[in-house]
């Protein structure tokens, strides 16, 4: 019969070599945590050619536009797909469909580089943009 110590030995080295220590081998794949990975907590996605920015916080998205009321909506958390999160806001005033995608992106009028990719369905038209953490964008230059 195999010891206590030597089962846990076995199975660390064993998860050691599959890339896992014992300790994040609570998020292994289909874990929430590694389902939403970069799309987890605060987001901003911005667009410009029209100006659109919209907020992502655990309790509610908002859409700003300038000129128009901010439209302000629940988050029922995003469908992961991939590299990619959706966001969907089916009712209200404004239907919407946010689309977060992995890759660099640039907003094209400053400086300030992004890690995600942004495609947002509003109304009959389609943005683009780019989308970070808040904190990741304003440690970059104003634009």
């Amino acid at each position: 019969m195999m010891s206590a110590a030597l089962r846990v030995m076995l199975l660390a080295s064993t998860l050691t070599a599959c890339g896992q220590s014992g300790a994040d081998a609570t998020t292994a794949k289909g874990s929430p945590a590694a389902a939403t990975g970069d799309f987890d907590g605060d987001l901003n996605a911005l667009g410009t050619e029209p100006f659109w920015p919209i907020k992502i916080r655990a309790d509610g998205i908002t859409v700003s536009r300038p000129g128009v009321e901010d439209i302000k909506s629940a988050n029922s958390g995003p469908a992961i797909e991939k590299d990619s999160a959706t966001w969907t806001i089916a009712g209200g005033p404004a239907p919407l469909r946010l689309t977060l995608t992995k890759g660099a992106c640039s907003d094209g009028m400053s400086d300030r580089h992004y890690p995600l990719n942004a495609v947002l369905a509003f109304g009959d038209k389609t943005m683009y943009g780019c989308a970070a953490t808040p904190a990741a964008i304003a440690a970059q230059p104003a634009p």
